[in-house]
C-alpha cells in the first residue's frame, strides 16, 4: 500500500521520516501555525509518496552517528514506556500494538549499531515483554519485562563516549528530537481537539515522557532548566491515558505551542 511519507527537519542536519497518513498531519500542523513561533514551520516539508508503514518514525538522521543510536533507543523507549503504562490499567490490546513498534521501526537500525558499540542486544528481552502483553501475563510479570528491556537500553545509551553522551548539548538534541516526533504523532493523533488516531495519540506522550526524562538527567543548576521542566511538565499534564477514539482532548495548538517554546528555552542549555 502506497502512502504518504513527511520528513520533519531539525536543527543540526536532522531530520525524521515519518510513515502514514501525512495529509492530517499536514492540515492540523497548518492549522497550529499561527498560535506557534514561525520557528515551527520549518520542521514541515513537502510528502512525497513512497511505501511506508502506519504512523510512527520510519527514520531518523543526524549528521552524528551517536546522536542517530541515542535518538532510536530513545524511540524505543518511548514505544516501551506506553506500553507498559496501557498495560498497567488493563488496555491489553493497545500496550501489545505499542510493546511491538521497536521491533517493527527502530531494531533492524539499531541491530548493527549494538554490535559495532559491544552493546548487548535486547531482541530476546522485546519478544519477552511482547509475549507477557500479549499473553495478559500478571503485572509484576509485565513489569520485570519491562525494566529487563529498559535497562539493556540504558546500558546501550551508555556505550556512547561519556564526555559527549552525558553533555547538555547531546541530550538536548537528542531530547528535542523525541519532542519533535511527539509533535509529529500529536498532529496525527488529534484533529480539532479530538482524538482520531489512538495510537499516535498515546505514542506522543511516551516520546514527551522520554524527553522530559532525559532532560531531568541534566545538572539542576544548567542555565533555563527550571523554564524547560515547567513547560515540559505542561506538556505533560495535557495527556489523558483513558482517552479514546473520539474523545476531546488538548488541542494541536496547546500541544505544539508548548513544544516550540521548549524549543527556544533550550537554546539556552549547552
Amino acid at each position: 500500500m502506497t502512502q504518504n511519507k513527511t520528513r520533519i527537519w531539525f536543527g543540526f542536519g536532522s531530520s525524521l521520516l515519518l510513515a502514514g497518513s501525512t495529509l492530517p498531519a499536514i492540515a492540523a500542523a497548518d492549522k497550529a501555525e499561527a498560535a506557534v513561533p514561525a520557528a515551527h514551520a520549518q520542521h514541515l516539508n513537502e510528502p512525497s509518496a513512497t511505501q511506508g508503514g502506519e504512523g510512527g518514525e520510519a527514520g531518523y538522521t543526524h549528521e552524528d552517528p551517536d546522536q542517530v543510536f541515542a535518538v532510536n533507543l530513545l524511540l524505543s523507549k518511548g514505544h516501551l514506556h506506553i506500553a507498559h503504562e496501557m498495560a498497567g490499567v488493563g488496555r491489553w490490546d493497545i500496550a501489545a500494538a505499542h510493546a511491538q513498534h521497536p521491533a517493527a521501526e527502530t531494531y533492524d537500525k539499531l541491530r548493527p549499531e549494538l554490535k559495532k558499540r559491544n552493546a548487548a542486544p535486547f531482541e530476546a528481552e522485546l519478544d519477552l515483554l511482547v509475549d507477557a502483553i500479549t499473553e495478559k501475563k500478571p503485572r509484576e510479570e509485565v513489569r520485570q519485562a519491562y525494566e529487563s528491556v529498559i535497562a539493556k537500553i540504558d546500558a546501550a545509551l551508555g556505550k556512547i563516549e561519556s564526555a559527549k553522551g552525558v553533555s547538555p548539548a547531546f541530550i538536548m538534541s537528542s531530547a528535542m528530537a523525541l519532542l519533535k516526533q511527539a509533535s509529529a504523532e500529536y498532529v496525527i493523533g488529534v484533529s480539532e481537539g479530538k482524538v482520531v488516531n489512538l495510537q499516535e495519540y498515546q505514542d506522543a506522550n511516551g516520546f514527551a515522557w522520554v524527553a522530559d526524562q532525559r532532560i531531568a538527567s541534566l545538572d539542576p543548576a544548567s542555565p533555563g532548566l527550571d523554564e524547560v521542566r515547567a513547560l515540559l511538565a505542561k506538556l505533560k499534564s495535557l495527556w489523558s491515558a483513558s482517552a479514546e477514539m473520539g474523545s476531546v482532548v488538548a488541542p494541536e495548538t496547546d500541544f505544539l505551542g508548548t513544544i516550540s517554546r521548549i524549543e527556544l528555552k533550550a537554546g539556552k542549555i549547552k
